[in-house]
């Protein structure tokens, strides 16, 4: 599938929702699925969106903080849709849990490497438990606010004004002042060029991407990899 790497207009949260959930239907079939970290704020929702679409047998999500509704659905998905659901709760930057863990189909990484002080070992982890398709979904920085391509900046120790300057509204709002990683903060500004060579140097190819524009320095992306 040709990559799509146009810039789009301006998309609001619901929208940006509704094209991560086709992210995943449009690989149309898999056996299993894994999400990472995606029980904050939609409770299960693209695992669950996942199973459904592509019909899936067995799904885990891996995540620190259950709620009680990510809980009821997943009882309620495995009743209706005859699939086996794990809840694995654990902190995925620790390299350990990865030896236990079974290959699936289809991994997710919504709006979580931004987050992480040791992002491509997260990467390399879960791409080494993945057979077919990652999807990989989170705000990116233009890459026109570098002069080199591939870049990545730690974000969270800048000056308080230059975060100001750079903040998303309803994305990315203020939060306290940390002097050490904290990573429920935003941390880092990954451009997409500097996620798709990182997946590229795991054994990666860039099978579909798409952006949207949040603001003046920073776009959505969408993107999915399957092996080279």
């Amino acid at each position: 599938m040709k990559a799509k790497d146009e810039i789009g207009e301006y998309q609001d949260y619901s929208q940006i929702i509704s094209h991560k959930i086709r992210l995943i239907e449009d690989i149309k079939s898999a056996n299993s699925i894994r999400d990472f970290g995606g029980v904050w704020g939609v409770h299960g929702l693209y695992l669950f969106e996942g199973i459904k679409s592509l019909r899936c047998t067995y799904g885990e999500m891996i995540d620190v903080n259950p709620t009680d509704k990510f809980l009821s659905n997943m009882e309620e998905i495995e009743k209706t849709h005859n699939c086996l659901i794990k809840y694995t709760r654990c902190d995925f930057r620790t390299p350990g849990i990865y030896s236990d863990l079974p290959t699936v189909d289809v991994s997710l990484l919504y709006e979580i490497i931004l987050h992480q002080d040791n992002h491509v070992e997260v990467m390399k982890n879960v791409a080494n438990k993945t057979d077919n398709v990652i999807c990989f979904a989170q705000p990116v920085l233009k890459e026109e606010m570098f002069s080199l391509p591939c870049a990545n900046v730690l974000l969270q120790f800048y000056e308080e004004e230059l975060k100001d300057e750079l903040r998303i509204k309803n994305w990315w709002e203020k939060e306290p002042r940390v002097d050490v990683f904290t990573t429920r903060y935003w941390m880092w500004g990954q451009t997409a060029s500097y996620i798709n060579n990182v997946f590229y140097g795991l054994g990666w190819d860039l099978s579909h991407q798409e952006n949207y524009h949040l603001s003046d320095q920073w776009n959505y992306s969408l993107m999915r990899y399957i092996p080279k």
